[in-house]
């Protein structure tokens, strides 16, 4: 606003000079007052820039600034003719600047100090009282009172005109400019709300360029992942997420993916994965993911349980069908066995009879405790003691023959169940380790006291306090597309295996509240993790 009005200043200043010049004799033109008024402008403007950053009253210093502007004007006016001069109109200038700078208030000061200034001017210079020799122009004619009169009391209205309008405008624009800044603080919360969601949802989200290299990662993608921002960032997507994105995939609309990818640690987990077109720039694509992996071995348990309960249902009825006959063939073999005194091939045929009818016996038993385990015999059970009972006797077993075999379990467990059917559970589960181990190894049985839900690795487990039994074995392992299926009855990799050991202990487990995994590399071994709830803890002595 200094540089301006000065530059205005001096504009008009020159412009009026020059045409005065080109009507009057150049000898007439005293040019020191001019010269004069030119220094003292530029001092000023000089002073005002110096002083502009020191200044703590801007307020006051500004009103200061107009009041020596009005009265460089009405010696600017004064010295270019004074009552006829066009000059006045720089007036309109200091009093737009101070309505602008100030508001209306200030324009009102600015036309209020104007209008007595230019009006002593003219009431001074009408009846004499102003030396002339300081004047540039002097008029030929003396105007008369009346057109003098008239036109200062026109300038004078035109000055609080102007500060009026001029301050009611600048007013409107100042509220107006608030509005503007209150919006854009609003905007700005509201990206930092945006960003505070983005970061703290609970999907990751993930952004890539036209080049498919990452440009955002959030928190919950580093916490799926194990990657950090500055570890991806401008990184192709195919190196964490081998396989996931091409051009194709970006193009679509909506692209929907489950991959089962690595972590930064190798643990493999399965994403779910929403791909949709960004629109380009270095959010091209975007991509959403979520961790499934639990919601996966919840589905994966819930279509076992429907199967199981399917064939569970299906296998009392055959049982009951099958049991009543069979019991009547193998006691009449049992009588002829007796009474026939059989020698030769024929002793050892019947006696190829009677172990297979043992043997239906048996598969039968073992498909009635499958389809319905009892529940009318569920007491507080020391299940320390049941699996310390079970491996000694394991262990002097024909199954473990060549085997170590190590109780790791020292704390005093108390669980709710069949004692006779949590007996058979970890038989099974004991027989099972010993059948993949042929060339001798190690069984180990150990525990894990767990007061939240579940285990790490057991997801979605019983709630409450759990214990969760590791059976380790160092055997052969099983094929990863066999661990989908080794607790389906009938599923056995064995050529003399019913299928049904797994599946009766997978069913005692579920029966009990609990939920059994199996982890299992080719090769090096396998660990069934049994989740059971607690009643009771102790220490062992």
């Amino acid at each position: 606003m200094m540089f301006l009005r000065v530059v205005l200043a001096l504009t008009f200043l020159g412009v009026t000079t020059w045409i005065h010049i080109t009507q009057f004799s150049f000898t007439r033109i005293n040019f020191y007052p001019l010269y004069t008024l030119v220094v003292v402008v530029c001092l000023l403007t000089i002073f005002y820039a110096v002083a502009l950053p020191r200044i703590k009253n801007l307020r006051l210093f500004a009103y200061t600034q107009v009041t020596i502007d009005i009265a460089l004007v009405t010696a600017i006016v004064y010295i270019t003719g004074g009552m006829a001069s066009y000059l006045q109109i720089l007036y309109f200038l200091s009093i737009t600047g101070s309505a602008v700078i100030l508001g209306r208030r200030g324009g009102v000061y600015a036309a209020a100090i104007s209008s007595l200034a230019y009006g002593l001017l003219v009431y001074m210079d009408f009846y004499g009282v102003l030396p002339l020799r300081f004047k540039l122009f002097l008029p030929t004619v003396q105007p008369a009172w009346d057109d003098v009169l008239t036109t200062s009391l026109t300038n004078i209205l035109a000055f609080f005109v102007v500060a009026y309008l001029t301050g009611y405008l600048a007013e409107k624009m100042a509220s107006v400019e608030r509005e503007l800044e209150e919006k854009g603080i609003d905007y700005e919360r509201l990206e930092q709300l945006n960003r505070h969601i983005v970061e703290n949802i609970t999907s990751g989200i993930l952004t890539v360029d036209d080049l498919l290299r990452v440009t955002y990662f959030n928190k919950a993608a580093e916490d799926i992942t194990g990657y950090s921002l500055q570890e991806v960032y401008y990184r192709p997507v195919d190196k964490i997420f081998p396989g996931l994105l091409d051009g194709s995939d970006i193009a679509s609309p909506s692209t929907r993916l489950e991959r089962t990818v690595r972590k930064k640690d190798g643990t493999e987990i399965f994403l779910g994965f929403a791909v949709s077109d960004g629109h380009g720039g270095d959010a091209s694509g975007i991509v959403i993911f979520q961790d499934l992996t639990q919601l996966k071995g919840m589905e994966e348990r819930l279509a076992r349980v429907e199967k199981l309960r399917a064939l569970g249902e299906l296998s009392v009825g055959i049982a009951h069908e099958v049991r009543n006959p069979l019991a009547s063939i193998s006691g009449s073999i049992q009588v002829l066995r007796q009474d026939l005194d059989l020698k030769g091939d024929d002793r050892r045929l019947m006696d190829i009879v009677v172990s297979e009818t043992e043997r239906l016996n048996t598969l039968i038993s073992d498909f009635l405790i499958f389809a319905n385990p009892a529940e009318k015999k569920r007491e507080r059970i020391n299940l320390s003691e049941l699996i310390s009972e079970k491996t000694e006797l394991f262990s002097h077993s024909p199954e473990a023959a060549g085997l170590s075999i190590e109780n790791d379990v020292k704390e005093l467990l108390f669980i709710h169940g069949d004692l006779r059917q949590m007996g058979q559970l970890f038989w099974n589960l004991f027989l099972n380790s010993a059948q993949s181990m042929r060339a001798g190894g190690r069984l180990t049985v150990s525990s894990v006291i767990m007061n939240g839900v579940g285990s790490p690795d057991a997801s979605g487990g019983p709630p409450g306090p759990t214990v969760e039994i590791d059976v380790m074995d160092t055997g052969c392992g099983i094929k990863p597309e066999d661990l989908q299926m080794i607790f389906d009855p009938f599923f056995s990799t064995k050529d003399l295996g019913t299928g049904l050991g797994l599946a009766i202990a997978h069913r005692i487990v579920e029966s009990h509240g609990g939920m059994v995994q199996v982890k299992s590399v080719l090769g090096e071994g396998t660990v069934f993790k049994v989740v059971l709830p607690l009643v009771g803890v102790g220490a062992l002595h």
